[in-house]
């Protein structure tokens, strides 16, 4: 049985698709505390892409999920306001300045 996430869930992020792999490459949610997704659409999401939260000063705090092998360059860069990350023990690779002013 595939779980589906609420269509709301799904909008906070924009992402593309890659030999049946999901790399989220946009947040666009309000902040906060964000869940990124194990799954999209039944597919695994393996990667969050260079930039995909660069400057949401709003983030508070960013669970990533054991799905996520890969953070790009500056994924997380300059979210100013995050004080909290729980991550999955498969990330293998953390890109340049992935974190940087956090």
């Amino acid at each position: 049985m595939v779980l589906s996430l609420p269509a709301a869930v799904q909008a906070q992020f924009a992402y593309t698709t890659n030999n049946g792999a999901i790399t989220i490459t946009k947040y666009t949610g309000s902040g906060g505390a964000v869940t990124i997704p194990a799954s999209i659409n039944g597919l695994p999401v393996t990667s969050v892409g260079n930039g995909a939260f660069y400057g949401c000063a709003s983030l508070t705090q960013v669970t990533i999920p054991n799905s996520v092998t890969n953070i790009g360059d500056s994924a997380f860069y300059e979210c100013s306001s995050l004080a909290g990350l729980t991550m999955g023990n498969n990330v293998a690779s953390i890109g340049f300045e992935a974190f940087l002013g956090c």
